[in-house]
């Protein structure tokens, strides 16, 4: 299957409802008040940000009138919009041909998919490099067995703490254990947290701070994963951590379970923070690197 093929397939929903709506606000008429007023209400549904709309509904109705095929006119002139807005946040989150070590830490809130995604992110790092996976999150069991699973699984070292210790301290030997033994990638979980939660979230500020202890700044990369299935609640999420921690990029999963994937364009316009990857679905291939143009035209259903 192809990349574009593999983004249309999975996002179906969004693709789906956007689609079939603005093909049926134009299906022989012309763009005027009442058209563009229900294609506003269209976008709006998929979770798009009024400020969003506001700049799509304007290049809609630059489109001539004279254009015969107004509803596919419509959607080439929005998709094209949508992907002057999401180009500058495409940004590779792992480079082959970068040998530096790196550390990622991995934040969100509970349930985002930030465990999966670490999974799922070091099987595509392979080509022989060495990885330890460390278990910040000591308030749950089944968290700490679920990346020893996936550790396991691709044969990357695994570190933890014990059950309740401090993040803290266990990412402070994780990251001794980084810097000793000389590994390409130190990749960190941490326990999902209410990003409205301040203490939780200060704790996350003590793993980071203690991380830099060990390891130089620019080789730290803080990860913000976002479930995709949260819509427009994801550009709160984005906020609240991205006032506490210089995030370097984002993973929005789940969005072949949501109509509301509009919601990462207006993450893509209000914060210049890139997105790496997203998710696709449950299997490791299914977490792929983010491109604008494949994603603009899949959400609207448009061929490649």
């Amino acid at each position: 299957m192809s990349i574009f093929s593999h983004f249309k397939t999975n996002l179906q929903k969004t693709s789906n409802f956007l689609s079939f709506n603005i093909l049926n606000s134009f299906h022989n008429k012309k763009i005027d008040a009442e058209t563009l007023e229900e294609l506003e209400a269209v976008l709006i549904s998929a979770d798009i940000s009024m400020d969003v709309v506001s700049n799509l509904i304007d290049s809609v109705r630059r489109v001539k009138k004279s254009e015969k095929n107004v509803s596919a006119m419509v959607l080439e002139v929005l998709a094209n919009e949508i992907e002057s807005i999401l180009k500058p946040r495409e940004k590779l989150l792992i480079d082959p041909n970068d040998n530096t070590a790196k550390t990622l830490l991995f934040v969100g809130v509970n349930g985002s998919g930030k465990t999966t995604s670490i999974g799922k992110i070091s099987s595509k790092i392979g080509n022989g490099k060495n990885i330890l996976i460390a278990a910040c999150d000591t308030f749950r069991a089944a968290a700490v067995d679920q990346l020893k699973t996936w550790a396991e699984k691709n044969n990357n070292d695994f570190f933890k703490g014990e059950i309740n210790q401090d993040p803290a301290s266990v990412a402070y030997k994780a990251s001794e254990k980084f810097i000793n033994e000389k590994y390409d990638y130190l990749i960190v979980d941490t326990a999902g947290r209410l990003s409205n939660n301040t203490n939780l979230i200060n704790q996350l500020i003590k793993i980071k701070k203690v991380i830099t202890k060990k390891i130089i700044p620019n080789q730290i990369k803080t990860i913000l994963v976002l479930d995709g299935t949260n819509g427009s609640n994801m550009i709160k999420q984005a906020e609240i951590f991205g006032k506490n921690f210089d995030i370097s990029g984002i993973i929005i999963t789940k969005l072949d379970g949501t109509a509301k994937g509009g919601a990462l364009i207006s993450i893509a316009n209000k914060y210049e923070i890139p997105i790496n990857y997203v998710g696709l679905g449950e299997r490791v291939e299914d977490l792929v690197e983010f491109n604008s143009r494949i994603f603009s035209r899949s959400i609207l259903n448009l061929v490649e």
